[in-house]
């Protein structure tokens, strides 16, 4: 439990740091705020990255650290995640439009929902559920995937006609590029592991 928190301090402190610096250097009004939500975003999807395919890097790479790391990638996740929201709810406040349409909120709050019922199911729930928390595991963790693919592949495949330049491309493609690998790296690793002998 301890390691849990330890994890998500860190991951928490190190968003709340990003934050902090980028709205130091360029303001609190709306340019900032921005700059600040792609950053977190950012961290905050390294580490739920690690959450959804960390066992199978290590699995197909030999990667032993990164074996079993799920559970704390996970927490760290929504942890960092809690500075993004923040910023978002900021966003919100000083805009005086929603910078969101209904819609695409709303598929964002259900990945939200995913992040957090995930988190909380950890602590003991997991356990309670049995057989239910698998499949409910493989839906909340591939929505969030693709809430993130939403937000890092779409403006790679299709960019608005001011962002067709090699500094969107490479702030973009790479958290593109991962999104497409993850579930490929889990089938990959499913591939690979041995099938039970039947007697």
């Amino acid at each position: 439990m301890r390691k849990s928190f330890l994890w998500m301090g860190a991951a928490f402190g190190i968003a709340l740091a990003v934050a902090v610096t980028v709205l130091t250097v360029r303001g609190t009004g709306n340019a900032g705020i921005r700059l600040a939500l792609e950053l977190t975003a950012r961290w905050s999807f390294l580490l739920f990255w690690l959450a959804y395919a960390g066992n199978a890097v290590a699995i197909l790479f030999n990667v032993e650290q990164m074996a079993g790391r799920g559970r704390e990638f996970g927490l760290a996740f929504a942890a960092a995640h809690l500075v993004h929201i923040g910023l978002v709810v900021w966003l919100y406040q000083i805009s005086i439009k929603a910078p969101l349409g209904f819609g695409l909120a709303l598929f964002f709050a259900i990945g939200l929902f995913f992040t957090y019922l995930l988190a909380l199911l950890s602590f003991g729930g997991a356990k309670a559920l049995g057989p239910l928390w698998p499949p409910l595991r493989f839906v909340g963790m591939n929505y969030i995937l693709i809430a993130f693919g939403r937000d890092f592949v779409l403006p790679v495949i299709h960019p608005k006609p001011a962002q067709v330049n090699l500094g969107h491309f490479l702030f973009y493609a790479p958290f593109a590029a991962l999104c497409i690998a993850a579930p490929l790296l889990v089938l990959a690793a499913v591939a690979r592991r041995p099938t039970p002998k039947t007697a």
